[in-house]
């Protein structure tokens, strides 16, 4: 049946978009511990300040692969492959643009910016800049054929570039600092998998969409008009996320250039908890663009209302308890996580960044929404206001307060623009905000507060340490979870678990992902 059909499509997108975070969160969990140990405080900060600067140029790609994903799912939806096709052609030429500007800033970076590096490590720094331009010369016009997988939801093909990304880098870096490579190293290895992980983009694009005639996207041939339209919306795309990092990202190189990388260390660390707290919402979220695309191009206004609905009820009931539950026992977890003595404030600053993530995430769906309906004006718009706002703030706290301020920068402005996303994704839809109100935040509320009970009640019975840690965290999500499964049911729990194990029975099925929660 179609039903049957879908599930097959939403199991192939949903585990590897959930296995490409899981093997982000997990390097970034095992890896972190061990170079904070190797390179100290002083090598580590150098390397998170590459790390920040490469996740900087990555927004241009972010940006740019929205505007790809929207056109390519409107047009497929409509069967305009020719449109299609030229879309992705401009997004190449695009690209290859891209990837010059953001060569030359890292040049820029290698030749001006050793200052932000620890002064033993300097010259690794400059070096390593000077190698991360190269990949990214590389790596971008790549990212066009990635953008194309999103828009025609090939997420499984998608995301298993990013798991080639994320799990080659741990492996080959460990022995390499090992041995001795250094922040060097650490660059080479990195720069290495961002280039090896984008020569999948095209692989696996030939695979999806044998028709395409990829070897007829030439950079010549590209449409203006076309090129004009996706630079036009992707412009607005780049501009958010880039304020958006700016606004909750940027914070380690603000650190540095102020208190220095040795000070950012601590920073750069919970920074780790804040992407892993990310991996157990973004890749179902992440699905809804193009999927609001098609709905869009479709006139599905309901469809649209319900899955964001569902998205944000159970966005918010995955973080809360989570970000509670590290939050409640910071200490213990960091200190056992890094295995060495840290500065206090890095406790107080997971705390700050777990509460910011509780709102953004919980806003994370609508934002999202409003991309998929062409709305990039206003998100662009707020996240300038967020992002300049918060540097402001941030650079003022830091001067001040130290690493800390800029958790507080983060949580003073972040959390207080994020959600009148809410309203705005309402109006969009014509959708009552006091009706989404009960129908999405209420519900995720309610559900979290038997979790966050029971591990305030830990926290009140039980000593600190390593016990309470375990005790606390295995009660209050495991009442969590099962919540969340007996509200999902019985027989849509047995109908997802039938389509995962089907879908080695139909490896050819389309891969047009209809909705992550469509059970919830």
């Amino acid at each position: 049946s179609a039903t049957a059909s879908d599930r097959k499509r939403l199991a192939r997108n949903a585990l590897t978009s959930y296995g490409a975070r899981a093997a982000v969160g997990l390097s970034a969990v095992a890896l972190t511990p061990f170079l904070y140990r190797e390179l100290g405080p002083g090598g580590f900060g150098t390397w998170s300040v590459i790390y920040a600067i490469a996740t900087v140029f990555s927004l241009f790609e972010v940006g740019y692969s929205q505007g790809i994903a929207k056109f390519v799912a409107e047009y497929d939806a409509r069967g305009e492959d020719g449109e299609a096709r030229a879309t992705i052609r401009a997004g190449l030429v695009a690209f290859v643009l891209i990837g010059l500007a953001a060569a030359l800033g890292c040049l820029l970076l290698a030749g001006f910016g050793s200052h932000l590096a620890a002064p033993a490590w300097r010259e690794q720094f400059r070096t390593g800049m000077a190698i991360l331009g190269v990949a990214v010369l590389i790596r971008f016009p790549l990212v066009a054929y990635g953008g194309a997988l999103q828009g025609y939801q090939r997420y499984d093909m998608y995301y298993a570039s990013d798991i080639v990304l994320a799990t080659g880098f741990a492996v080959v870096a460990v022995p390499v600092v090992a041995l001795g490579g250094g922040v060097l190293g650490l660059s080479i290895v990195w720069a290495s998998a961002l280039v090896a992980s984008a020569s999948l983009y095209r692989f696996f694009l030939a695979r999806a969409r044998r028709g395409l005639g990829l070897g007829s996207l030439r950079l010549a041939a590209t449409a203006p008009r076309r090129g004009r339209r996706l630079a036009a919306f992707s412009s607005l795309t780049v501009l958010s996320e880039s304020m958006t990092f700016i606004a909750q990202r940027m914070d380690t190189v603000i650190i540095a250039g102020i208190r220095g990388a040795a000070a950012a260390g601590p920073y750069a660390a919970a920074i780790k908890l804040q992407s892993g707290l990310q991996a157990l919402t973004t890749p179902f979220v992440n699905l809804m663009l193009p999927m609001t695309s098609e709905l869009h191009a479709r006139g599905e206004r309901d469809a649209i209302v319900r899955r964001l609905t569902q998205a944000t009820r159970v966005s918010l009931q995955i973080t809360l308890p989570v970000a509670a539950g590290l939050s409640l026992f910071a200490r213990d977890g960091v200190t056992l996580w890094l295995a060495l003595d840290v500065p206090s404030s890095t406790f107080s600053i997971v705390v700050v960044l777990m509460a910011v993530q509780t709102v953004t995430l919980t806003v994370f769906p609508s934002q999202t929404v409003l991309v998929g309906l062409g709305r990039v004006r206003i998100t662009g718009t707020l996240a300038v206001v967020e992002g300049v706002s918060n540097l402001c703030v941030s650079i003022a706290l830091v001067s001040a307060y130290g690493a800390i301020g800029a958790a507080l920068g983060t949580l003073f402005t972040s959390a207080v623009i994020a959600p009148v996303k809410i309203p705005l994704v309402c109006g969009a839809l014509r959708y009552r905000l006091r009706r989404f109100l009960a129908s999405a935040i209420a519900p995720g509320l309610l559900s979290s507060l038997p979790g966050l009970v029971t591990m305030v009640l830990v926290k009140l019975l039980m000593s600190g340490g390593v016990a309470q840690l375990l005790v606390g965290l295995t009660a209050g999500l495991g009442v969590s979870l099962l919540i969340g499964l007996g509200q999902l049911g019985r027989e849509q729990i047995g109908a997802v678990a039938h389509a995962l194990v089907s879908i080695r029975s139909d490896p050819s099925a389309e891969a047009e992902t209809q909705t992550l929660i469509e059970a919830g």
